[in-house]
């Protein structure tokens, strides 16, 4: 069989990620209305965004390192608030922990589980994501043999390193894997130069892009995801 693994980008590409952002923001901030007051009492929940954005900009090597990110600009705020190093500190890392595990409450995209489902019987199926999801936090992680995030590496997509730590990883070549995401840059391009197989799912549609995206199989439903994997297999003699 010549694909081998079929690698996945995670936000945007097996869920919507805003509506799982929104909720897990709101569910953080009540959480800090309740342990840090002062925060809430100075920084509306908006106000904590717009600092996150201003933050990213003053440090754009945080860009794609979204957990480092956003302790670091609550710390901030924490400190801005009249909180100790101490106290903040600790709250920093309660908050987190309440947004991580509402982060990771997603709502899958009509069908992901079948999808992977079906994947799963001919092929290692993986992860490697910007962002800070953990997959087998969500209702998806069964049907995963492994993950890796930028976080964790410490190199975000489309940088070829992100790729590599796949395929060392797998220990196979990159035709022999099929790379699936909804980022024309970060996922289609960066896969389709290190020489992997690129599935672009558009169930989310990206709008108004500069130039036609170069992919091997294009799917705007998941439904048709195996297919397009089953149809690279064939395609490689």
């Amino acid at each position: 069989m010549a694909i081998k693994a079929v690698v996945f980008d995670l936000d945007d590409t097996l869920w919507d990620v805003n509506p799982v952002i929104r909720r897990a923001e709101q569910v953080h901030y009540q959480w800090l209305n309740n342990r840090a007051p002062k925060l809430t009492a100075r920084f509306t929940i908006r106000e904590l965004k717009g600092y996150r954005i201003s933050l990213a900009q003053r440090h754009p090597e945080l860009s794609h390192f979204v957990t480092r990110s956003r302790m670091k600009a609550l710390h901030e705020c924490l400190l801005l608030s009249g909180y100790s190093e101490s106290e903040t500190q600790q709250i920093s890392e309660q908050a987190f922990a309440v947004f991580w595990q509402a982060r990771n409450q997603i709502e899958p995209f009509p069908y992901a589980i079948e999808a992977l489902e079906g994947l799963k019987r001919d092929y290692l199926v993986g992860a490697l994501s910007n962002g800070n999801a953990d997959v087998f936090q969500t209702p998806l992680g069964e049907w995963f043999d492994f993950a890796f995030s930028a976080e964790g590496l410490s190199v975000a997509k489309p940088d070829a390193r992100a790729f590599q730590a796949v395929l060392d990883h797998l220990d196979c070549q990159p035709d022999e894997i099929a790379f699936v995401g909804d980022n024309p840059e970060h996922d289609i391009e960066g896969a389709k130069a290190m020489g992997m197989k690129t599935i672009w799912v558009q169930v989310k549609p990206w709008l108004k892009l500069k130039q036609p995206v170069e992919c091997d199989q294009q799917v705007d439903d998941l439904q048709h995801l195996h297919q397009a994997v089953r149809a690279l297999d064939q395609a490689v003699v």
